[in-house]
């Protein structure tokens, strides 16, 4: 049998250990950092992955899954089938000190497969590696002081000459039709600084919350930079299981409302505001960038919801000690049924023991400490991976759902639609139906012409409150318009300021009926437009038939969302608003609405 190699190394580091663990556990990037070279997979057999060096020499292997504990541990065994080595196991541990830093000990076992193997791993290894993999980790340490450490990695000066001018040239043509300043400035110094595997995908929300800038307004600059041909724009549809890309898109109509994870090996129906993140990239003629390069196929920070994944052998047991945000998390074994449902609170249990058994799980939710001592406890006899999940997505995700009701994706990007017959689910949209009161009457009364210039003044008004508030105008209808909007609150303040505005000009004052309803629906393609269709639409359609002008008429789902609730608080009139029964057309039964005048 080979001699076995192990390496202990230890560094102290200043930073705590969750303010590394996002750089230390990509190690994607730290497969960049310290010298690796990319790496390409090969396929997957019974859920080890098969990879290979993108070298000339043929260096590949089966790499098991990771495991890990977030924020202190994780590790990966290798077994190599080519070149000089036979088996590499990597263990990472990030211990606190206190009053503050980290102690972070990297172990490494390696098994050689002949003398060219024994002089990898005592210079490449043992020498070369220990130095490369200290000054990574010191960088890590320098970068997690400062904060944001996702967003802040750069690598000096990135932009050719040509590169530099281009982006100059589009920006100052952004700034002059109105893009918000500080925003391309923002970017400018991202595009220029930031290192390729930054900017592979850049993720509107992420770098919005790191700028300390409102979140839409960057994502706004971005698809306006994306018109203007600075950067491009991708779907990238994320699995639901392991929540990683299983596709990239390069346009909405490339989408089908069915997809296939490969790692996970499932399928799985695509919903526009759970599993499709829009995300951006330089466009070429800026900065060039190779989005398929990988240092590493797998890491912990490629699966950030989940806080655990550990194997654990049969009767046996593992404790760990882990960091949890206030929320809630399920609970898997790989060889059980099901999951057990957890909510992670202040005051919950600073201990917990979960038993893998016949039993099954707990249909229970149950209470745990944001900071638990846990024993993971395999009474089966088989080996068991048990994962723990956040079970709520990043809110740093601009969803497709986020993007289409934009005014400004609407105006920017109108071609871009689903394909024809294709029909995909948007989980929660709220949609809002006008029309104009007595609109015929008007005519009569001041004639044609003003009537005309007044109801197009009306829609011009509509525009702008409905975009202000981050929604999107989605049809006219005659006097009519269909818009939507991600929460119901932006619908009630959008029409509120509407009123008011047409209020206010001119005589006879324009009362405008309104419907607010929200709900699940169906985004397809209508006469090359993305439009909306189920029940949802169908009800909101209905409601503006209850005002008397004036007046918005909702649902009790929108009247019971905290935000309205608040919004109507401060600004609905005493006794204004008030609770009734309607009669919908092509429905049973009588519906609960709610009327207020504005």
């Amino acid at each position: 049998m080979t001699q076995e190699y192990h390496y202990t190394w230890i560094w102290d580091l200043a930073s705590t250990p969750e303010a590394l663990w996002p750089l230390v556990s990509d190690t994607n990037r730290f497969n960049r950092d310290t010298g690796l070279p990319p790496m390409q997979m090969l396929g997957i057999q019974n859920g080890v992955k098969l990879v290979r060096f993108k070298l000339p020499i043929r260096v590949e292997w089966e790499e098991e899954p990771f495991e890990w504990t977030y924020p202190y541990r994780f590790g990966i065994l290798r077994r190599y089938r080519t070149g000089p080595l036979v088996e590499m196991r990597v263990d990472c541990r990030l211990e606190r000190l206190e009053p503050s830093g980290t102690r972070l000990t990297y172990q490494a076992w390696i098994r050689p497969r002949h003398l060219l193997g024994d002089l990898a791993i005592v210079f490449g290894i043992g020498m070369y590696s220990r130095r490369r993999f200290g000054e990574a980790y010191k960088l890590y340490d320098r970068i997690a002081s400062r904060g944001d450490p996702l967003l802040v990695v750069a690598t000096g000066r990135n932009l050719t000459a040509s590169g530099h001018a281009r982006l100059k040239l589009l920006s100052e043509r952004l700034r002059a039709d109105g893009a918000d300043v500080k925003i391309l400035d923002r970017l400018y110094e991202y595009l220029h600084r930031a290192d390729d595997l930054s900017i592979q995908r850049m993720r509107p929300y992420a770098l919005a919350d790191g700028w300390g800038l409102p979140r839409r307004a960057v994502l706004e600059t971005f698809l306006k930079a994306t018109r203007a041909g600075m950067l491009d724009m991708y779907w990238d549809l994320l699995c639901p299981e392991c929540r990683g890309v299983a596709r990239d898109h390069a346009h909405l109509n490339e989408l089908s409302g069915k997809s296939h994870c490969s790692t996970c090996e499932i399928d799985f129906h695509v919903n526009l505001d759970h599993n499709v993140e829009v995300i951006f990239r330089p466009n070429p003629s800026v900065r060039a960038v190779d989005a398929a390069v990988e240092f590493c196929v797998g890491s912990p920070q490629k699966q950030p919801h989940i806080v655990f994944s550990l194997v654990v052998p049969p009767r046996e047991e593992l404790p760990i000690s882990t960091m949890l945000q206030e929320g809630r998390y399920r609970l898997r074994a790989s060889g059980l049924e099901g999951t057990q449902n957890l909510i992670a609170v202040k005051d919950g249990p600073a201990q917990k023991d979960f038993h893998a058994d016949a039993l099954g799980w707990s249909t229970d939710i149950q209470p745990i400490g944001l900071s638990p001592y846990i024993r993971l406890l395999n009474r089966t006899d088989f080996t068991q991976t048990f994962q723990l999940e956040r079970t709520a997505w990043s809110d740093q995700a601009a969803t497709a759902a986020d993007v289409t009701t934009l005014q400004v994706f609407r105006d920017l990007f109108s071609s871009e639609v689903l394909r024809p017959e294709e029909e995909i689910s948007v989980g929660s949209t709220t949609l809002m139906f006008t029309d104009l009161r007595n609109s015929t009457k008007l005519y009569r009364e001041i004639g044609d012409a003003p009537a005309f210039g007044r109801v197009r003044e009306h829609f011009e008004i509509l525009e702008r409150s409905i975009a202000a508030e981050g929604g999107a105008i989605i049809k006219t209808m005659g006097d009519s318009i269909m818009a939507a909007f991600r929460k119901p609150v932006s619908a009630l303040r959008a029409i509120w300021s509407v009123q008011k505005e047409l209020a206010a000009r001119g005589v006879p004052p324009l009362l405008i009926k309104v419907g607010i309803h929200h709900g699940p629906c169906i985004a397809v393609n209508l006469n090359d437009r993305l439009d909306y269709f189920g029940s949802t639409v169908n009800i909101a359609a209905r409601l503006p038939g209850f005002s008397n002008g004036g007046e918005a008429v909702f649902s009790e789902t929108i009247r019971s969302d905290p935000e309205v609730l608040e919004f109507l608080e401060r600004n609905a009139a005493p006794n204004s608003l008030s609770r009734f029964q309607g009669e919908l057309r092509g429905y049973d039964r009588p519906m609960e609405m709610w009327r207020v005048k504005m």
